[in-house]
């Protein structure tokens, strides 16, 4: 007979405890990793970037985050169309804190559980029992608090996090962030518990509109194992094997004793299902003394009914992967094409003034250099009867450096009022002259930007 440890090792929770810690770190680490002139994720608020694998972003370049958000959600209308709610049970670190904090401490370490197979009984309520629940407590509090700090790497880089620490009176609202979301986390773990993915989630109420015949889930085989409960939910008094002898379940009520979010998946598919197979690891060891397959397995209703293979790729995941190579093309294009100069024009608050035979405009320009290197700029008009009266001399930029600029700009009153005549006028555009003005780099020629603006003139 194979013993617990060969079911173990087969099982999905043992799968499932590979994903957690690879994806624990994963998450320490990439907030470390740098390439190219940044991180390979990071959204500073405090220096208004976005870092995306090794490109930075600025304020003015926030193009590509609604492209990030269509990326999130379509993906996450395709993993959960194909797999259900796999993130619930297998990278959610709701999940991954519960495991750590229910099964990994109060039941393995202090032993406040029995074992981590029976999430139902309850815990009896005398002394002992309380000082272990606060002995569990105490040993869980680091899980939250570093999280929050790794949570906080992808917000603030690292090593600007630990200056903090190191000079807390000048980091007061960084360390309330760190405080209080830890603090939400804790409570949200050890109070709240699988409460949260019953009620509190959101992703609980998508899940019911993305489900079809074909995807992913815990099933019960009713053919083989019998019907457990009614067409009206109502459990069934009689125990499958008295009413036929042919059913296979042998009413153990392992796949209920094990679930965290305290179901019984015989019933069919529920919202509170988070697809961590728990059930189906208690039925394949139950059913294994049998010498028979599990009556529970991750597989879709249509192939449990079948008994033929889950279809995965069928018009809709098809559709979402055509959806996300799309997405995935254009946040691409969009990277390449990211500008390393942008300039934005203001026109002053005086339309125009009048002086000596010119006519002369103010505007402020806003440049910024959003690359990694010092440049120098200046620009040009593209009607040549305009000159630049200030700034006199090119401007130069620190790497990633804003500057602002009042520029003046004069135009001959005999060449305005020619302009003028030539320019096709309406109501709505009397005294503007349309005019493009180009900044460009002096010491690197690719770098240029053209913006639309105008000159004001009288009404002649």
């Amino acid at each position: 007979m194979k013993d617990k440890s060969y079911y173990f090792y087969q099982s999905f929770r043992f799968k499932r405890y590979i994903i957690y810690i690879l994806i624990t770190i994963l998450a320490i680490g990439l907030p470390f990793v740098h390439m190219g002139e940044g991180q390979v994720f990071l959204i500073s608020f405090e220096h208004k970037q976005i870092h995306l694998l090794g490109n930075i972003y600025s304020a003015q370049e926030m193009y590509l985050l609604p492209l990030l958000v269509i990326f999130l959600f379509v993906f996450i209308f395709f993993m959960t169309s194909m797999l259900g709610r796999v993130w619930c049970g297998w990278g959610c670190p709701q999940t991954i804190f519960r495991v750590i904090h229910r099964d990994l401490i109060e039941t393995k370490i202090l032993g406040l559980r029995t074992q981590i197979n029976n999430k139902q009984r309850p815990v009896r309520s005398d002394l002992k029992n309380w000082l272990k629940k606060i002995a569990s407590c105490i040993l869980f509090l680091p899980v939250p608090i570093a999280a929050m700090a790794v949570l906080l790497f992808y917000f603030v880089p690292p090593y600007e996090f630990l200056e903090g620490i190191n000079a807390p009176k000048e980091h007061m609202l960084l360390l309330g962030i760190w405080a209080a979301l830890s603090a939400v986390v804790f409570f949200d773990i050890v109070v709240v518990q699988e409460r949260f993915c019953i009620y509190l989630c959101p992703y609980a109420r998508v899940q019911s509109v993305l489900f079809d015949d074909d995807t992913l889930n815990p099933i019960y085989d009713t053919q083989r194992g019998g019907l457990i409960y009614d067409k009206k939910d109502m459990k069934i008094p009689a125990l499958p094997q008295k009413r036929n002898p042919a059913n296979e379940c042998v009413s153990c009520n392992h796949c209920v004793l094990v679930c965290p979010t305290h179901i019984d998946i015989r019933k069919g598919m529920q919202l509170e299902c988070i697809n961590c197979l728990e059930c189906v690891d208690a039925c394949t060891m139950t059913m294994g003394k049998l010498n028979k397959p599990s009556l529970i397995n991750w597989s879709s209703s249509n192939a449990t009914s079948t008994k033929q293979k889950v279809r995965l790729w069928r018009t809709k995941t098809i559709a979402y992967i055509g959806v996300l190579v799309l997405v995935i093309g254009a946040l691409i294009v969009g990277s390449l094409e990211k500008a390393s100069m942008i300039l934005d024009i203001t026109h002053g608050g005086r339309l125009y003034s009048v002086k000596n035979g010119y006519v002369k405009n103010t505007y402020i320009f806003l440049f910024q250099n959003t690359s990694s290197k010092t440049h120098t700029y200046t620009f040009s008009i593209d009607d040549p009867h305009i000159s630049i009266v200030r700034p006199k001399n090119p401007l130069s930029i620190g790497a990633r450096g804003k500057m602002k600029v009042v520029v003046v700009l004069r135009m001959p009153m005999e060449a305005a009022k020619q302009a003028y005549g030539k320019h096709d006028v309406t109501h709505a555009k009397r005294g503007i002259l349309p005019i493009a003005i180009k900044a460009y780099s002096t010491d690197d020629p690719s770098i240029t930007s053209t913006q639309e603006s105008v000159f004001i003139v009288p009404d002649f």
